[in-house]
């Protein structure tokens, strides 16, 4: 399920009951395409974020901590200008579009009241924030400014006239006497089709329903054998979700979210997770597809650069190891030049080659090419001096090889970090890349300095605290500065990982495990892997050889686990 227009109506009779009433105390951008708006409301802050990600479009109450931009963008200014302190007067939706709106009343400058309302379209890759005043209906900003060579049908710009999108002609399923009334008209072409067909037909009829909300209401209409018990059915399927509400249904790698229990889904053989709210239900749908998607926007030139290092270096060592290849002629070279000095004597000067009995290879004759200008002795010198130049070539390719294989797998450990950091760890790692030569040093020295994260804090189940470098800035600092040499060091066997500390002497083997878990799951193998090898010893036991790149160690006793990569902890800091 998206987020469709039953979703939407389920979604405002949450936030109804907590938010409104609340003031707007902060608002903040931490995305380009979303907005948090902190409301102060039953002396409680609630955190409500406004997505028009074109992917991830949605509304909702959020636990997740976002770190806001040194400076606010010009759409921030705008609205801070217009809307902090006001109060939250309605939450509501658009019919059964995918449009929500939240009105704002506050004073103007000479004090009169004066009402503002969000426009929260959800509309795929169109969805967009606008702020619009209620008394012109004029656009006081928008998240995304569309002009007329992007929409013909209307502006999204300050200043100009607010148009909803363009209109269905589609009936409102929740309007109780125009549901009654298709039902009626409509009974024997209900009837008559079959859970598939009557899919495509509540489509095209009934507004805000997407594939999986039609899809189920099809499947529980096939049980009606009257008018009477179908108006039943959808009676029961129009009222809002009592107990429960939000499902996260699974099956394989294919995950679906819907506003209360489908049975058409069920039926399917997905399973179910339930939750307490849809918000709760949200955060967990979203929490690791959102989290990549913004660290692909916040660094992407990052990815860039360390994509353009990596294709540099995998062609380097290719190179390499084909001149590595040649040197394998080396003794060859050898034992041509023993056999001329040798043989001298049967050697003339001016001939193009010889060919002498190689002892090496009992006595079988071998060709050697001569330089005629050469005497024979000069001829041999050559042939020491090209071994002794491949020689040498040997060492140095070898050492290049494993300096550039080293810088591979730098770069692809941190490209693998990008998979399960939070976007708060980007800074760290352009630090990290600062540091290394591979971006140059921010010069603006009037923005404000980033305060650099030392990871995360993880709580066990006995209360014992786990660290977690995401990172090789956060790595070195946890197993090389913060952390008792007594404590465990857990991390992924023979691939690019976390650090993950656990501050006890004597860790018990729930903790362990627990540990271990995280550490599997912030690794290269990732949260779809199964039974990964995690190494663990003592602090004292590791160590960070010199001159070695960051988040690179060796450890000594060290004793493996098989666990699956997972969180099955809190996070508390």
């Amino acid at each position: 399920m998206s987020f469709d227009g039953l979703f939407t109506h389920a979604m405002i009779q949450e936030l109804q009951p907590i938010l409104l009433g609340g003031r707007l105390s902060r608002i903040h951008q931490p995305f380009a395409q979303e907005l948090i708006l902190t409301i102060r409301s039953n002396r409680r802050n609630h955190s409500l974020l406004l997505s028009a990600n074109p992917t991830y479009a949605r509304v909702q109450l959020t636990q997740s901590k976002f770190q806001s931009p040194a400076t606010p963008s010009n759409f921030v200014i705008t609205l801070r200008k217009h809307l902090e302190g006001s109060i939250l007067k309605n939450i509501g939706q658009i019919a059964n579009d995918r449009i929500l709106t939240l009105t704002f009343q506050s004073r103007n400058e000479i004090g009169d009241l004066k009402n503002i309302t969000f426009y929260v379209e959800i509309m795929n890759r169109h969805s967009n924030i606008v702020v619009v005043d209620d008394q012109s209906q004029k656009i006081i900003d928008a998240i995304k400014h569309v002009d007329i060579t992007q929409d013909r049908y209307r502006e999204l710009l300050p200043k100009v006239q607010y148009r909803l999108p363009p209109q269905q002609t589609k009936i409102n399923p929740y309007d109780i006497f125009i549901r009654e009334k298709f039902i009626k008209q409509h009974w024997s072409e209900i009837a008559a089709l079959e859970t598939e067909t009557l899919i495509n037909y509540i489509q095209n009829n009934l507004q805000g329903l997407d594939k999986i909300s039609a899809g189920e209401l099809s499947y529980q209409s096939q049980a009606a054998a009257t008018e009477q018990q179908l108006r039943q059915i959808w009676n029961k399927f129009f009222q809002l979700p009592t107990n429960d509400q939000g499902y996260i249904y699974t099956k394989k790698y294919q995950q679906i979210f819907t506003a209360k229990s489908y049975s058409y889904l069920l039926a399917q053989d997905y399973q179910a997770q339930s939750f307490e709210s849809l918000s709760q239900m949200l955060d967990t749908f979203y929490n690791d597809r959102a989290r990549k998607d913004r660290i692909r926007q916040q660094a992407s030139n990052l990815i860039q650069v360390l994509k353009r290092n990596l294709k540099r270096n995998q062609t380097k060592v290719k190179r390499l190891q084909k001149d590595l290849v040649k040197t394998e002629s080396a003794e060859q070279y050898r034992i041509k030049g023993e056999l001329l000095t040798t043989y001298i004597h049967q050697v003339n000067r001016g001939n193009q080659q010889v060919q002498l009995p190689n002892y090496y290879d009992n006595e079988q004759p071998l060709n050697i090419p001569l330089n005629p200008a050469l005497s024979p002795a000069r001829n041999a010198q050559n042939y020491f001096k090209t071994y002794q130049k491949l020689k040498k070539s040997i060492k140095h390719l070898q050492k290049q090889i494993e300096n550039t294989t080293t810088e591979i797998d730098y770069l692809q450990g941190i490209l693998s970090q990008l998979n399960y950091i939070d976007p708060n760890d980007l800074p760290g790692i352009t630090a990290e890349l600062q540091q290394q030569g591979y971006l140059k040093p921010q010069l603006n020295k009037k923005k404000r300095k980033v305060k650099l994260s030392h990871g995360s804090v993880y709580q066990a189940s006995d209360r014992t605290t786990i660290r977690v470098g995401k990172n090789n800035l956060q790595n070195d600092y946890l197993t090389n500065r913060a952390a008792d040499k007594r404590y465990t060091w857990l991390h992924i066997k023979d691939l690019p990982g976390s650090h993950v500390i656990i501050e006890s002497f004597n860790p018990s083997p729930e903790t362990l495990i627990e540990a271990a878990q995280l550490a599997a799951y912030f690794s290269k193998a990732g949260p779809e892997s199964s039974k990964v090898p995690i190494d663990y010893t003592l602090i004292k036991n590791v160590h960070k050889p010199n001159g070695a790149k960051p988040g690179f160690v060796t450890y000594t006793n060290q004793k493996t686990l098989l666990v699956n990569p997972k969180i099955t902890i809190p996070q508390i800091q």
